[in-house]
């Protein structure tokens, strides 16, 4: 019995239970930095389901993770990318420790002369659960942020990523922020662990004629009578998890979609 659960714990740790098996081979383009004691706290406020310590197995780990999640997102998105221009003005909306902003820059999403804005903010708590969902904290409470600015940056420099700058959302508002943006997105922010009905208003100043927005979907979402004010699509992600149905990612825009298939 003792054997089995050790075989069992080093199987996740290593993350033979947890990925499922089309992304054991999957690119390291965001690179995880050393794992300290201090750095794997950070990630376990919002990893809560990763088995990490500080050690390189669990740098491994989280690194695969993260890289097996951009590989899934940005091949559900490649289609749309291929037929927008690509963007000047990009905002991510709770980007946790960068995996998402890394990654679309080593792949050419933009480029160097793009603009990038990052908003988060300092949080000492994960509220996951569906019942901050519903009716998420308010502006200027902003305890549903779970994020760590100094380790974002730090995974930033250490993944050579300049052009950046990180918004605190405890400073300021989302809609103070200076739009319009010609993409923003939230894998799992805005849409999934915040409702998107609730944060509409906040985005909306954000939001140009041709701007893109892209999130991914709780599934408990439901649509709502705002949405048919936008243009708006749900294409298919892949879920990393063994077992899992696919994720669904909401496109909505002001205007006109790209004509790709869902």
């Amino acid at each position: 019995m003792i054997r089995k659960y050790f075989r069992t714990s080093l199987n996740r740790l290593r993350g033979g239970a947890i990925l499922d098996a089309r992304f054991d081979q999957v690119e390291p383009i965001f690179l995880a930095p050393p794992f300290t004691p201090d750095v794997v706290r950070a990630i376990r406020l919002i990893s809560t389901r990763l088995p990490l310590e500080a050690n390189e197995a669990s740098r491994q780990l989280w690194q695969k993770e993260n890289n097996a999640g951009c590989q899934a997102e940005y091949e559900a998105l490649l289609p749309v990318f291929h037929q927008i221009e690509p963007p000047r003005r990009i905002l991510e909306i709770g980007p946790g420790f960068g995996r998402s902003v890394v990654y679309f820059s080593k792949k050419a999403v933009w480029d160097d002369r793009s603009e990038v804005h990052l908003y988060d903010a300092n949080g000492n708590e994960t509220k996951y659960q569906q019942k901050y969902y519903d009716r998420p904290p308010k502006w200027p409470d902003t305890s549903s942020f779970c994020g760590n600015l100094s380790l974002l940056r730090q995974v930033l420099e250490f993944n050579s990523i300049r052009n950046y700058c990180i918004f605190d959302a405890a400073e300021a508002p989302l809609n103070s922020l200076l739009g319009p943006y010609d993409f923003i997105y939230g894998f799992y922010s805005i849409g999934f662990h915040w409702s998107l009905e609730f944060y509409l208003d906040e985005l909306e100043p954000l939001l140009g004629p041709r701007t893109l927005f892209v999130c991914t979907l709780n599934k408990h979402f439901r649509a709502f009578p705002r949405l048919q004010e936008y243009s708006t699509r749900i294409v298919q992600c892949r879920e990393i998890k063994k077992n899992a149905p696919p994720l669904q990612l909401l496109l909505l825009s002001r205007g006109e979609l790209p004509q790709v298939g869902s």
